[in-house]
């Protein structure tokens, strides 16, 4: 495979839906909201579900400090809506949703301001659970909530017990236990998806 001679091309392969993921979406019902779908891999992955059923309501929310991002996948057809997640007034206001995708977080920084990391991975995920009880939802995690492994160990696997190292782990474990809590609470289907590492031609 010849790699893509722009981004543009980069794009559309990175959002290009397998036939396998068109049949589940097709199986599956209702709205599609993405929380925090102006980071790295939120435009690319609801460009993706757009595609994979064009028929369906795609909501992308994000705070969108890149318009640009947002202009693109207006004019595909998905609905854009500007919320900060931790304001109540903005999280009360989204539309319902049968379907969640929750890509909302933060990690850069957190040196800087442990206190905002905490409220956009624990607080932020503590109250969009609640908002959104009972829609179907997947929550991306990282594999950061294992421990440190020996590099020739082969790393952590998924019935490996937490042991988070640094606030930014510990704060995205939360995340977890709160959907979890709600899971429970409230009988809402959750997934939990740890992305160990994502790479991105755009990065080199």
């Amino acid at each position: 495979m010849q790699p893509p001679a722009d981004e543009t091309e980069l794009e559309e392969r990175l959002s290009r839906p397998t036939p396998a993921l068109a049949v589940v979406l097709g199986q599956v019902t209702g709205d599609l909201t993405v929380l925090g779908a102006g980071g790295k891999m939120g435009p690319s992955l609801a460009r993706m579900a757009k595609r994979a059923n064009p028929e369906r309501r795609v909501i992308a929310v994000s705070r969108w400090s890149n318009p640009a991002a947002a202009a693109a996948l207006r004019h595909i057809g998905i609905e854009i809506v500007t919320a900060d997640l931790l304001d109540p007034r903005s999280l009360a206001a989204l539309p319902d949703a049968e379907n969640v995708v929750f890509m909302a977080g933060q990690k850069f920084g957190t040196a800087a301001s442990p206190a905002s990391t905490w409220a956009m991975n624990a607080a932020v995920p503590a109250f969009v659970a609640e908002r959104f009880r009972g829609a179907r939802t997947v929550v991306f995690s990282t594999g950061n909530v294992y421990p440190l492994t020996h590099p020739l160990s082969g790393g952590s696997r998924e019935d490996d017990e937490p042991a988070p190292v640094g606030e930014y782990a510990a704060s995205c474990l939360a995340r977890e236990r709160l959907f979890e809590s709600a899971a429970h609470r409230h009988g809402s289907p959750v997934a939990i998806v740890r992305l160990s590492y994502a790479h991105d031609l755009r990065y080199g």
